[in-house]
């Protein structure tokens, strides 16, 4: 025998026990989930556009790296190139002033296979060095320079004092040693790039230390600035493309950098901010769907339990007419009327049947969103008592009075919604209040007031602040159960109408003086 589960049983819990710790663990739960969730989800919509507009620009810079490492590596030839020198006596040959033409980087020349002699430029020309600090200082790099294995040698800081401020290398050729020194800043530089370049250069090159590379406080330089070929590292820690070598031939702790001119790097900086606002924007856009949907999902529930709350308290305001109806029918079914008098509730009866059908009519508008239509007309003194009239049966049932203080003022309202509010506030005076109750209107400036009042017990501070909220009830003091039957959407119904109509109602109470409704609508 196979067994289908449908539903599991549930041990009753009442509502003054509270939830149970399950029921607590979810809803904490679910509160934490959402908050958690939220929290993720607005998290991703700032910082996935963000990492997507950067992650597009790397893929821009990357291209233009890609683009212009060929012109980087010719600048880095040009350091490590020596070309063939042909030999010479004097140092201002033309041969030799060719080859310093063509190299404005070197400063220094010493022949292997010769005699040895250290040659230091001076003035466009070749010239024996003498003997100072700087030309032993040469020759002491020359002499580590031959023993290292490589052909291009980088001394270290220790064995150069001006390492901190200029590049220097020892490059090996076939006969000459040469030592080449990048200054930045000076006229040999900027004319080095020209022949590599061009004139036309597509960027700019600078040198710059690497333990200067995440600095913001180095001063800019003059011959740093655009549109000179040289740049120096204060620009080029602000550019936001950069374009490195391939190798460390420039010497320990230095770079060899090239950036964009300014009007190129002014497009990358636009492009990046484009990329970026159009990523907030979509990002912002999603937000505001996810707000959208989750309002518009709450919206649609709030509206349901509305129209829930209508449709109950439509039910709940039939009670007291059919009640009324049940009366009348009683007292002419006992015989104890006249004929005329008869005739006169048959033709009550009728106009409570129609009262009835109206009102259904008009809650069905109302949950169906199309109770715009109902027609606004004056209401009258004499209005007022006919609804007052209907109700006195029901008065008179529970031996209670109800006293009429009209003014001849009259106000505009549609009257099936109307009465319905009035019925409400004479049947919530006559279940739970006690005493005479009194309907009373008072012209106030553009508005009519309606006042009902009866002489209960009234409400507590707290009761009256919870007043209004659908499925309220009030229990009796120091006794179990409820005051009066129902299920406490009168007055519920009453807020929702009077707030669409546009109607002004409020409450007043205090414990042992009764309670008092005002419902303001339009002076005709």
């Amino acid at each position: 025998m196979r067994t289908r589960r449908i539903a599991r049983f549930k041990p009753y819990r009442s509502r003054e026990q509270g939830p149970s710790i399950s029921q607590r663990i979810l809803n904490w739960g679910g509160a934490v989930f959402l908050v958690l969730a939220g929290m993720a989800l607005a998290y991703g919509l700032f910082w996935a556009p963000r990492q997507f507009a950067r992650n597009r620009m790397l893929e821009v810079i990357q291209d233009y790296i890609d683009h212009h490492i060929p012109e980087m590596a010719r600048v880095e030839q040009h350091w490590m190139d020596v070309p063939v020198l042909q030999e010479f006596e004097r140092g201002n040959e033309p041969v030799v002033l060719d080859y310093l033409q063509k190299q404005p980087l070197v400063e220094a020349v010493l022949d292997r296979w010769g005699n040895r002699t250290l040659w230091v430029r001076e003035r466009g020309r070749l010239v024996k060095a003498p003997d100072t600090p700087t030309a032993q200082m040469y020759r002491a790099w020359i002499a580590q320079a031959e023993t290292y294995p490589r052909a291009q040698w980088t001394p270290q800081s220790s064995q150069d004092p001006d390492h901190t401020r200029i590049p220097s290398s020892v490059v090996r050729g076939d006969q000459y040693m040469v030592i080449k020194r990048w200054r930045p800043g000076t006229p040999q530089v900027t004319e080095a790039l020209m022949q590599v370049l061009g004139k036309d250069a597509p960027l700019r090159v600078g040198s710059r230390r690497c333990s200067d590379a995440d600095r913001r406080d180095i001063a800019s330089q003059s011959w740093g600035e655009d549109p000179n070929l040289q740049a120096d590292a204060a620009r080029i820690n602000e550019a936001l493309v950069t374009v490195p070598t391939l190798s460390d031939y420039l010497g320990e702790g230095w770079d060899l950098v090239g950036i964009p001119f300014a009007a190129e790097s002014a497009k990358f900086k636009g492009q990046y901010a484009r990329m970026r606002w159009t990523a907030w924007s979509v990002g912002f856009a999603v937000a505001m769907f996810v707000v959208l949907g989750f309002w518009l999902r709450h919206r649609s529930q709030k509206r349901a339990l509305l129209d829930a709350d209508r449709m109950a308290s439509m039910t709940h305001s039939l009670k007291t007419p059919l009640a009324i109806l049940k009366f009348r029918c009683d007292t002419i079914r006992l015989g104890r009327l006249t004929q005329d008098q008869a005739d006169e509730e048959l033709l009550k009866l009728g106009s409570e049947v129609d009262n009835l059908t109206l009102m259904i009519e008009n809650g069905l508008r109302v949950i169906r969103g199309s109770s715009d239509i109902l027609p606004v007309v004056e209401v009258s003194p004499d209005w007022l008592r006919d609804v007052a009239e209907d109700l006195e049966p029901a008065f008179e049932a529970e031996g209670r009075k109800l006293e009429l203080r009209l003014d001849k003022i009259k106000g505009r309202a549609p009257l099936p919604s109307l009465r319905s509010a009035l019925f409400t506030l004479l049947e919530n005076a006559l279940f739970h209040g006690k005493g005479d109750v009194v309907l009373e209107s008072i012209p106030l400036r553009n508005r009519l007031q309606l006042h009902v009042t009866d002489e209960g017990d009234g409400l507590e501070p707290h009761q009256l602040r919870a007043l209004g909220k659908p499925f309220l009830r009030l229990r009796q003091q120091g006794k179990e159960g409820f005051q009066r039957e129902g299920q406490g959407l009168g007055l519920s119904l009453l807020c929702q109408v009077a707030e669409k109509e546009g109607w002004g109602l409020s409450f007043a109470s205090a414990p042992g003086a009764g309670f008092h409704a005002t419902l303001e609508i339009p002076i005709a």
